[in-house]
């Protein structure tokens, strides 16, 4: 059950962390900003959501792993 939660949480924050480099990189390239924050905060966030999506598949990583001693 927390494996599945894990995966999904993953899943979520890598699909999150897309979407706000995409909006990223229209912002910087219409040199605009976008819902009144600047491409680098929707870059500083893009990083943020990889790093949970990174913490996230290493904690299914090690569980798996304790799982099969």
């Amino acid at each position: 059950m927390v494996q599945r939660l894990m995966q999904v949480l993953m899943v979520v924050a890598t699909v999150v962390a897309i979407i706000s480099v995409i909006i990223g990189v229209i912002g910087r390239l219409a040199g605009t900003l976008v819902a009144g924050l600047t491409p680098s905060a929707y870059l500083r966030f893009t990083d943020t959501c990889l790093f949970f999506a990174i913490t996230f598949a290493l904690m299914l990583l090690v569980s798996g792993k304790s799982a099969g001693k």
